[in-house]
C-alpha cells in the first residue's frame, strides 16, 4: 500500500491521538478514515460558499428583468 507523509499542526496531531486512543484503533486508520470521507464528499457546492454572503448586496434578483434592459 503506498503511505503518504502529511505535517499538521500540533493541535490536530493531539485530536487524533485523543480520537484513535478512544476508538482503540491505530492512528493511520483513523486518518485514512478522515481522508476517505473528505474526498468521497467532494467539492462544495456554490450555494453552501456563498450562504454567509445571502443579503448583503442589492439589486434585482433575476438580472434579465432589470427594467430597459433587452425588452
Amino acid at each position: 500500500m503506498p503511505s503518504l507523509t502529511v505535517k499538521i499542526p500540533p493541535s490536530l496531531d493531539k485530536k487524533l491521538r485523543s480520537a484513535a486512543l478512544k476508538r482503540r484503533e491505530k492512528l493511520s486508520t483513523l486518518a485514512r478514515r478522515a481522508l476517505e470521507r473528505e474526498v468521497a464528499a467532494g467539492a462544495p457546492d456554490f450555494a453552501q460558499l456563498a450562504a454567509n454572503y445571502k443579503g448583503m448586496f442589492r439589486g434585482p434578483r433575476d438580472l434579465s428583468q432589470r427594467e430597459g434592459y433587452g425588452r
